[in-house]
């Protein structure tokens, strides 16, 4: 009695997987073609350029080779498979005395091989196996990457958050383009990956590119790739950023940073979605879902004629406002519970919670870094708690000022919150803190645009910095350098 294998044909509603078929003679190619079809979407060529070209193309979720101890263009295909497609497995067909050949190409990326002559029942069992591995992998990248993702995940509280959430999760489920927008440190990067995560893209590639953290000459080649010898330097051919995201997402963080050239050449992917590498001629496509983001206001910058107008609609589909932390305040304690218990975890403290003046604190704060300045304030109050409770002290070290003090509890609910116990000389410098912290989100921490906005000189800047407990890297996105 054989055992059953676990390959599993597809019900009548559910979407074929699609594979390659490259093989040189016909009887291969006619005997999986015919024991096959009904499982897969199938594409059968002879030699190694078809195979090339097709996958430049189209995705594929299997590729299938029949090898041979000749075939010095297989290590190149494998490693277009591995630089396009790093989840789909490669499957050699290979002759008894060739194992040895197969076993190096394992090497290099191949999955499993399968000796001729075989049966359809070897070659499904083979497939099977196969791809269970590699959705096993899967499952431990993204097991390895982090805590779950998805927008159930997201913290919302308050009435504003639950609608963005509620809105992403509506639109999760579409390949609609979606543009996210808010002040720096919101999260916008957050919501983008917990919409991948929770849409039939998940399983595909997450793929972000930081527009104003890569310089205006080497853009067009981290999106769309390049051919070897095109520019100094370029001594290989190199994969872009789109052509990794195939059948996933696309994140454009900050895309109001995009050069202006830059962007009639994404308006022209995102109509068709083909693109060229820099110095090639060939016309590519890559099936992706687009999300951006951006901290500036895009409509007021095409009315300044620093973001093109059918750029702005092409994105504009699907708007997700990603509201302040001061706007969101029911969100500010779980929020602050979250990061504690992470950086609890993370330095093996048994940092149990906040005190209730240090509770005061944070809810009275007007987080102009919104949640990555929490995330900064709580990590250091958990390295520099003495005991298992964060007091408000702990919120404050050299570096960090306290916050803004609470307000009285017997002020108007509407109005502006001013605490008369304190001297003026305090109530100043702290609203002079909080300017300061304003204009640096403005400027996302960049000191030469912060003081030039201020009226300051760098130096009086950095000093006024020092003595509030600033620092410009609270303010910048991952990536983001001085300009």
């Amino acid at each position: 009695m054989t055992a059953r294998s676990s390959y599993a044909k597809p019900t009548a509603t559910a979407k074929k997987l699609s594979a390659l078929v490259l093989a040189q003679d016909q009887p291969t190619l006619d005997g999986i073609n015919q024991g096959l079809r009904s499982s897969f979407e199938l594409r059968l060529v002879s030699s190694f350029q078809q195979a090339q070209e097709y996958l430049r193309q189209q995705a594929v979720d299997l590729l299938l080779v029949e090898a041979h101890l000749a075939d010095a263009e297989l290590p190149e295909l494998l490693g277009e498979m591995a630089n396009r497609f790093p989840h789909a497995p490669v499957i050699l067909l290979t002759g008894l005395s060739e194992v040895d050949y197969a076993l190096d190409a394992i090497g290099l990326g191949a999955a499993d091989y399968l000796r001729k002559p075989f049966t359809m029942g070897e070659l499904r069992h083979t497939l099977s196996r196969a791809m269970e591995r590699q959705r096993l992998r899967r499952e431990l990248e993204i097991i390895r990457s982090g805590p779950a993702r998805s927008l159930a995940s997201v913290i919302a509280r308050d009435t504003l958050m639950k609608e963005v959430c509620h809105l992403a999760e509506t639109v999760a489920g579409t390949d609609v383009t979606v543009l996210l927008s808010g002040e720096t440190g919101t999260g916008k990067g957050l919501l983008s990956r917990a919409i991948h995560d929770s849409s039939p893209r998940r399983e595909g590639p997450f793929v972000e590119i930081n527009c104003a953290a890569i310089p205006a000459t080497l853009i067009e080649s981290e999106l769309f790739g390049h051919e070897r010898g095109s520019f100094t330097g370029a001594v290989a051919r190199k994969i872009g950023r789109v052509e990794a995201a195939a059948k996933g997402t696309l994140f454009l963080d900050e895309v109001g940073e995009m050069p202006l050239d830059m962007q009639a050449k994404m308006l022209r992917f995102l109509q068709e979605f083909t693109f060229e590498r820099v110095g090639g001629t060939e016309k590519l496509k890559a099936e992706v879902r687009v999300i951006a983001a951006s901290n500036r206001d895009l409509g007021q910058a095409v009315r300044q004629g620093l973001f093109r107008e059918d750029l702005f609609y092409r994105l504009h589909v699907i708007e997700l406002r990603v509201p302040a932390l001061r706007e969101r305040r029911e969100d500010i304690l779980p929020l602050a519970e979250h990061f504690r218990e992470i950086f609890s975890a993370k330095y093996d403290k048994p940092v149990l919670g906040f005190s209730p003046a240090a509770t005061g604190q944070m809810m009275h704060h007007a987080w102009p870094g919104n949640v990555r300045e929490m995330e900064h304030a709580v990590e250091r109050a958990v390295i520099l708690c003495p005991g298992d409770v964060i007091d408000r002290l702990d919120l404050a070290t050299d570096s960090l000022t306290p916050l803004s003090p609470p307000a009285p509890l017997n002020e108007p609910e509407h109005g502006p919150r001013i605490n008369l116990d304190i001297p003026l000389a305090d109530f100043l410098a702290m609203h002079e803190r909080d300017y300061l912290a304003a204009q640096l989100g403005q400027s996302r921490g960049r000191i030469s645009r912060t003081a030039q906005a201020a009226g300051l000189n760098p130096k009086t800047l950095y000093l006024k910095m020092q003595r509030h407990g600033l620092r410009k890297e609270d303010f910048r996105d991952d990536g983001d350098e001085e300009k």
